[in-house]
């Protein structure tokens, strides 16, 4: 059985085609949106970030008021 743990990381910079994600303990990761458009999906209840596994379609043409930024929470399975 595989448990998973969600830790909370933030957004940290949105430039381009690209979001970078500040983990909080010292490491960041970039999302190349360009290749993966539909890797980030913002939650217009909620407001949170939610990286997705795979492509998931759908998710390329956001609505202007679930554009993701800077200071977004966002959720990653591990």
């Amino acid at each position: 059985m595989r448990i998973f743990e969600l830790t909370q990381s933030k957004i940290s910079k949105v430039a381009g085609d690209s979001a970078e994600i500040d983990h909080g303990d010292g490491t960041k990761t970039v999302v190349d949106l360009k290749k993966n458009p539909s890797a980030l999906t913002k939650d217009p209840a909620s407001g949170k970030v939610k990286m997705n596994k795979g492509n998931k379609p759908g998710a390329a043409g956001q609505k202007p008021e679930n554009k993701i930024k800077p200071g977004d929470q966002i959720e990653i399975e591990q």
